[in-house]
C-alpha cells in the first residue's frame, strides 16, 4: 500500500502526526502497512523545520522506497527563486540549509533538480506537483515560463485554461489526454493547490467524483474525515491530495494535515484529513 502525501512545507508536526497515524497498529490493521511514499512536491519554504524534515524524508527512504516529485516550493530554494508567503523564521531556516541537507534533491546532468513527474506503469499512476501538460505544447500567453512547469501547474475552476500569476490553469480533459499519451486506465496523482478534488473519466465523460459527505473515523487519538473511491479499472482518474502541512496554508493553525492511501488489490484509493 502506497502513503501519499503532497505540501509538507517544511512542517515536521504535520509530517509526524501522518506517520504517527499511518504507521500506527490500528490504522495498519484497518487499511493494511505501507510499502511505498510518494511526495508529491513541496517538502521546503513557509514552515520552519526544512531540516528536519529533509532528515526524516531521507531516514524513511532507507525503509521504504520513496517516490517524490518536486514542487515549486522545493524549486524556489534550489534555485534561489523568490517565492512569497515565507515568514522571516521560516526564511532564516531554509537559509541555514547545507549542501548537505539538499542531496535528498538529486541533481540532474543539465544541472537541474529531481523529476518534474514520476510514471508507475506498473500500477499506472502519473505522479506530479502541479499538473501534468508538457510545458512545450501549452501555447504560450506571457509572464514568466517557469509559471507554465508542471511544478506550477493547477487545475482550472473555469470552464477554460489560462496563465496567471499563479501558474498555468488547465483543464481536466487536457490532464486526460496527456495521461493517454504515456497509460491506459491511469491515475493522476497531484498535490500544488493545497485543496483535494477527484475526477473520474469514463471513455469521454468527465465526471466530478468528490462527495460532498466525508465518513468521520478516529484512529489512535485523531478524527479524520475519510472519502473512499473504488477503481474502475476501465476508467481514469485525476486525485489531488490536500495540504500535508499545515504551515504551509496562510490561515497556520486553522488548517489541518491531509493524506491519501492506495491500495492495489482490490484498488482504492483512500483520502484523509484531520478534524
Amino acid at each position: 500500500m502506497d502513503l501519499v502525501f503532497s505540501d509538507i512545507h517544511a512542517d515536521m508536526d504535520g509530517l509526524e502526526t501522518i506517520l504517527k497515524i499511518v504507521l500506527s497498529s490500528e490504522f495498519e490493521e484497518k487499511y493494511g502497512k505501507i510499502s511505498r511514499i510518494i511526495n508529491l512536491g513541496d517538502l521546503l519554504e513557509r514552515g520552519t523545520s526544512p531540516k528536519e524534515v529533509l532528515q526524516k524524508i531521507q531516514g524513511l527512504s532507507k525503509t521504504y522506497p520513496v517516490i517524490s516529485v518536486m514542487g515549486n516550493h522545493d524549486e524556489s530554494v534550489l534555485y534561489k527563486k523568490s517565492i512569497s508567503g515565507s515568514s522571516f523564521a521560516s526564511a532564516r531556516a531554509h537559509e541555514l540549509l547545507s549542501e548537505q541537507d539538499l542531496e535528498f534533491f538529486h541533481q540532474n546532468k543539465d544541472g537541474t533538480f529531481g523529476e518534474q513527474q514520476i510514471i508507475d506503469a506498473k500500477n499506472k499512476l502519473l505522479c506530479v506537483h502541479g499538473g501534468p501538460l508538457d510545458p512545450k505544447k501549452i501555447t504560450k500567453e506571457g509572464g514568466d515560463p517557469w509559471l507554465y512547469q508542471k511544478t506550477w501547474q493547477r487545475l482550472s475552476e473555469e470552464n477554460n485554461e489560462f496563465y496567471s500569476y499563479y501558474g498555468y490553469h488547465y483543464r481536466a480533459s487536457s490532464a486526460f489526454e496527456e495521461g493517454k499519451t504515456k497509460l491506459e486506465n491511469f491515475i493522476i496523482l497531484c498535490g500544488h493547490q493545497h485543496i483535494e478534488a477527484a475526477m473520474q473519466q469514463n471513455k469521454n465523460e468527465i465526471t466530478n467524483i468528490w462527495p460532498s459527505q466525508p465518513v468521520t473515523e478516529k484512529i489512535e487519538s485523531f478524527v479524520m474525515q475519510k472519502r473512499e473511491f473504488e477503481i474502475d479499472k476501465t476508467s481514469n482518474y485525476l486525485f489531488r491530495v490536500g495540504l500535508g502541512g499545515p504551515q504551509g496554508h496562510h490561515s497556520g493553525g486553522f488548517a489541518k494535515p491531509h493524506f491519501g492511501v492506495i491500495q492495489h488489490d482490490p484498488k482504492k484509493v483512500i483520502l484523509f484529513g484531520l478534524e
